[in-house]
C-alpha cells in the first residue's frame, strides 16, 4: 500500500490536528460533565455522540457542530491516511503492524461516522439518538451468522485495547510525540495524557465487559458505550471517587488532545 501516490505533508498535518481538536473538545465536555455528577452539581453521563447533542443546545450550536464535523472528517482522513502508509515504520510488514493498521481503519470508520452524526445535526437533521446506540450495533451484529461468536470477538479487543493502554502508561508509552513548546509544558501535557489514557483504558475495559455479558446471555441490551460505563461507575460504592476519578481523566485527556492539536510531531511517510 505505500506505493499509494502521497498527497501533500501539510494537507496531512492539517488533517490530523484539526481531528485532534474536535477529540479534544468532545473528551473535555464528557469529561466536565461526569465530574459534575460525582461532585452531585448537575452534569450528566454521556458519550461522544451525546456531547454532540449537548453542543447543538449552545448558542451557534449548529456552527460548533459543523466545526466538529470538519475536525472528525479530517481525523478520519488522517486514520486512514495511517492504515495505508503507516508513516511512523514505513516499510515494516510483520503481523504488529498489519494489526495495528486495521486499529488505524476501525478508528477511521468510527470517527467518520461520527463526523456524519455531526454534520447531520447541524443540518438540522435528527437530534434524537444519543448515545443509545451500542445495543443496536450489537444487535445487528449478533444477527449475522455466528454474531454472537463476533459480538464477543470484538468483546475481546475492545477490553484488549483498554487494557493496552494501561500497560503502555505503566511502560512509559503511549504518548505521542511532540515538539515546539516548552519543557515544563511539556511535563504537564504528559502528565494529563498518563492520566488520561488510564481513564480511557479502564472506560473500554467496562465497554468490553458489556459486550463479553452481551455475548454470553445472546442479549444485545447489555452492551453498552462510554456513556453506561461512567453510568455503571456512578451506581458503585464510592461512586464519586471512582467516577470522579476516571472523569477527570477523560476531560485530561481532552486536554491532551488539544496540546496535540498544536504540538504533535505528525508523521508523513
Amino acid at each position: 500500500m505505500t506505493d499509494l501516490p502521497l498527497p501533500p505533508s501539510h494537507w496531512v498535518q492539517r488533517l490530523a490536528r484539526a481531528g485532534y481538536a474536535a477529540k479534544g473538545v468532545l473528551y473535555l465536555l464528557i469529561g466536565v460533565l461526569a465530574v459534575q455528577v460525582a461532585a452531585g452539581v448537575g452534569g450528566r453521563t454521556t458519550g461522544t455522540s451525546g456531547a454532540l447533542l449537548v453542543l447543538l443546545r449552545q448558542p451557534f450550536g449548529r456552527v460548533l457542530l459543523a466545526l466538529i464535523a470538519v475536525g472528525l472528517t479530517g481525523y478520519a482522513l488522517w486514520r486512514l491516511y495511517c492504515a495505508a502508509f503507516d508513516p511512523k515504520h514505513p516499510g515494516r510488514r510483520d503481523w504488529r503492524r498489519a494489526a495495528v493498521r486495521i486499529g488505524y481503519l476501525m478508528s477511521a470508520t468510527v470517527h467518520g461516522g461520527l463526523a456524519w452524526q455531526a454534520a447531520r445535526l447541524a443540518l438540522g437533521h435528527g437530534g434524537g439518538g444519543g448515545d443509545g446506540q451500542a445495543d443496536q450495533r450489537t444487535a445487528e451484529l449478533m444477527a449475522v451468522p455466528f454474531g454472537q461468536w463476533l459480538v464477543g470477538l470484538v468483546a475481546i479487543g475492545v477490553a484488549g485495547y483498554g487494557v493496552a493502554q494501561i500497560v503502555k502508561v505503566a511502560r512509559g508509552r503511549g504518548v505521542e510525540a511532540m515538539r515546539g513548546y516548552d519543557p515544563n509544558v511539556r511535563r504537564t501535557v504528559e502528565r494529563a495524557a498518563r492520566i488520561g489514557l488510564v481513564a480511557r483504558g479502564v472506560v473500554f475495559g467496562i465497554m468490553g465487559l458489556f459486550l463479553a455479558r452481551a455475548a454470553l446471555q445472546r442479549d444485545p441490551s447489555e452492551a453498552g458505550g462510554v456513556a453506561d460505563a461512567l453510568r455503571e461507575l456512578a451506581h458503585q460504592p464510592y461512586a464519586p471517587v471512582l467516577l470522579g476519578g476516571v472523569a477527570l481523566g477523560l476531560a485530561a485527556y481532552g486536554a491532551y488532545q488539544l496540546a496535540l492539536s498544536r504540538w504533535a510531531a505528525v508523521p508523513t511517510a
